[in-house]
């Protein structure tokens, strides 16, 4: 059975301590021990890739290539450097670059990459030449947290081939490069729609991609991750598993290189989990590059680390966040996305909304791009703003957003409607924030409204089924009496809807108590007083037969799930 992580269970490994190698092949711990190198050479071409050094076997053989002896075999000492580059063995690469491996020009470029300076913005001219080009992309792109470029060389690689260059290299085995070259594209291509792109595509590349490559590769391993958080992200009520974090701290784990650039890639997705999984997640990250030593990497986790404590609710303004602030005036664009949204979030300024969706939408990252959008439509909305909102969320799929409270996406989905907006991702998104009363107004002005998509309306429809209060159910029975495919949506959903009896703002007050909030708690984030919160929590548990509001929350939570 796999071993999964929730919210609130995740551990922060140290992947640089030495893991157990029992499960590697026997014929090559029986070599390493003998000091048979031939024996060793001929066992790890069959294992290890010195290209794309995480395979099935991961920490566990990558501690072995950093074992090799240096100068014996420039294979050896190819796997070697390779795995130094993973680990932030700037010396041990050094040594390795000395005794001439296979492709030092390939391990000199990823160094330079990872130790660039964070004003780097694109690839140097030495690393241009094609087809190195397709290989150096990625590492540059991420750092420099380009994702619309990211995304781009990952649709690029759906039809690029290097089969020349993988049968001259005897540090790449054939069969496991051609197994995994299509489990990589998958993924890859996921993660660049994530931050550039839909969020189905990102599904339907995870769930394709749990079929490719080796049992045990890490990235198939990703991929029902991927699939969950997307899937929580686009609305879903089903809990995301992180498994990732639970299989890095096993010896078959990704490398600390190789772990970074999957937790960034997931970032945006984790940020929206409940629980501490996107704190330990962010620190991770930061703690894996101030090892590497790279300053865009480390600039990248830092980001993310203060965002999280922020969301944590440790700090209103994070001490951090003003000189996070002055490192990134003179870094690329990319890295400046997320620095520029958090300082928008914390002085609730329009402005610097405006400045953030500039910034996000310069390197086409969409999710800060929505996110500063749907801030943008809360506090102040905008017909431009609010247009162009509405056709990312259709377009992407966005519905729990990066940095927006679920007060704050409701009020913005209430200020696209009332601008006569329509649109079933508006209806979504106020069906995903969880504010009833919100839920409801939304969804009344789409129903009512004979001009908006028949989609939205049915969705809308759909939404008011599952208020169960008793203003929903009259106006799915009004609707019903219709004889068209509304009315008929209508009549559906009356005949399977919870029914509570509640008001929408009696169901808001008991969904909040149930979360934990206190009567002051429910009042300041209601703006309401804590004798009203009081009244609709008494009138609540009247109407549910519940003696207190432990058992009111029970109650509810029954209906819902019938």
């Amino acid at each position: 059975m796999t071993a999964v992580i929730h919210p609130g269970e995740t551990e922060e490994p140290d992947l640089w301590a030495a893991v157990s190698r029992d499960g590697l092949p026997a014929p090559l711990l029986a070599a390493l021990q003998q000091q048979d190198w031939r024996m060793v050479r001929e066992q790890l071409t069959a294992i290890l890739d010195g290209q794309t050094t995480d395979g099935a076997y991961g920490r566990a053989l990558i501690q072995v290539a950093l074992e090799l002896p240096i100068g014996v075999d420039p294979l050896f000492d190819r796997y070697r450097a390779a795995a130094a580059i993973d680990h932030g063995d700037w010396d041990t690469l050094r040594r390795c670059i000395a005794s001439n491996p296979i492709a030092p020009a390939e391990l000199l470029g990823v160094r330079d990459l990872l130790l660039a300076p964070v004003d780097q913005t694109s690839l140097p001219a030495a690393l241009l030449n094609p087809p190195q080009v397709m290989f150096f992309s990625p590492y540059e792109h991420e750092l420099n947290q380009m994702s619309r470029r990211f995304r781009h060389w990952a649709r690029r690689m759906l039809s690029f081939q290097a089969t020349e260059a993988v049968w001259s290299r005897p540090d790449i085995p054939a069969g496991r490069h051609f197994r995994h070259r299509r489990l990589q594209d998958a993924m890859y291509l996921g993660f660049a729609e994530v931050q550039a792109g839909r969020l189905p595509t990102a599904m339907a590349q995870a769930l394709e991609a749990m079929h490719l490559g080796d049992e045990n590769e890490p990235l198939r391993l990703c991929a029902p991750d991927l699939e969950e958080l997307t899937a929580w992200a686009m609305g879903d009520e089903r809990e995301p598993a992180l498994r990732l974090l639970v299989g890095l701290a096993r010896p078959s784990g990704l490398s600390p290189l190789g772990a970074w650039q999957v937790l960034v890639f997931l970032m945006p997705l984790i940020a929206v989990m409940r629980g501490d999984a996107f704190m330990k997640g962010a620190r991770l990250v930061e703690r894996i590059a101030a090892r590497l030593g790279s300053p865009r990497a480390q600039l990248i986790g830092q980001a993310w680390r203060v965002t999280s404590e922020y969301l944590a609710g440790k700090v209103d303004k994070h001490p951090e966040l003003p000189g996070l602030r002055a490192q990134v005036d003179r870094a690329g664009p990319g890295l400046r996305t997320l620095p520029l949204l958090l300082t928008a979030v914390t002085s609730k300024r329009p402005t610097d909304f405006v400045i953030a969706e500039a910034a996000a939408r310069r390197v086409g990252n969409v999710w800060a791009q929505i996110s500063a959008l749907t801030w943008i439509a809360a506090l102040n909305p905008s017909s431009s703003a609010a247009r162009w909102l509405a056709v990312l969320l259709e377009m992407t799929g966005w519905r729990r957003l990066v940095l927006v409270p679920p007060e704050v996406a409701a009020d913005a989905a209430l200020g696209l409607a009332s601008l006569g907006i329509r649109g079933q991702a508006i209806v979504e998104l106020a069906s995903t924030a969880g504010r009833p009363n919100v839920l409801l107004d939304v969804a009344l002005r789409h129903v009512d409204d004979t001009a908006a998509p028949l989609g939205s309306r049915l969705a809308a429809a759909e939404a008011l089924g599952t208020l169960g209060t008793s203003r929903a159910g009259e106006v799915l029975a009004r609707l019903a009496r219709r004889n068209d495919e509304l009315g008929r949506r209508a009549r559906i959903v009356s005949e399977k809807r919870r029914r509570t009896g509640l008001t929408e703002r009696e169901l808001e007050v008991v969904q909040l108590a149930a979360r934990g909030g206190t009567n002051r708690d429910i009042a300041e984030r209601l703006s309401l007083s804590q004798h009203t919160i009081a009244r609709h929590l008494a009138n609540a548990r009247a109407k549910l037969g519940a003696a207190n509001r432990t058992e009111a929350a029970a109650r509810l939570e029954e209906l819902e799930v019938r």
